[in-house]
């Protein structure tokens, strides 16, 4: 992505709080395009259209579900809690599993 279009998409809460907010949402519902707001100069969250955020959200359960069974298999990277990824191992047995039931 062009450095420019991200600075474009950047937006500080003080310019949030001086009624830019509209022109923002109106922005990402007629691009589609994120918006980073920023505070005292560091991303603190994304403004994204409710599409996107709906896309997201089921993404998030599909991998959610796909590491449940993977968590009950024993595997110490997602029992120790520190993964925030499958591994490929992972996914094979997740797959195996399915074909299974």
């Amino acid at each position: 992505m062009d450095l420019r279009k991200v600075f474009d998409c950047m937006i500080s809460v003080s310019e949030l709080g001086r009624g830019q907010a509209s022109k923002v949402i109106q922005a990402v519902e007629d691009f589609g395009n994120p918006f980073i707001v920023v505070k005292n100069n560091k991303p603190q969250a994304v403004i994204v259209s409710i599409n996107e955020y709906t896309e997201l959200m089921r993404a998030k359960d599909m991998l959610d579900s796909m590491r449940s069974p993977v968590q009950s298999s024993g595997y110490s990277s997602f029992s120790s809690g520190k993964a925030n990824s499958l591994t490929e191992d992972e996914i094979n047995i997740f797959l195996q599993n399915e074909e299974n039931d």
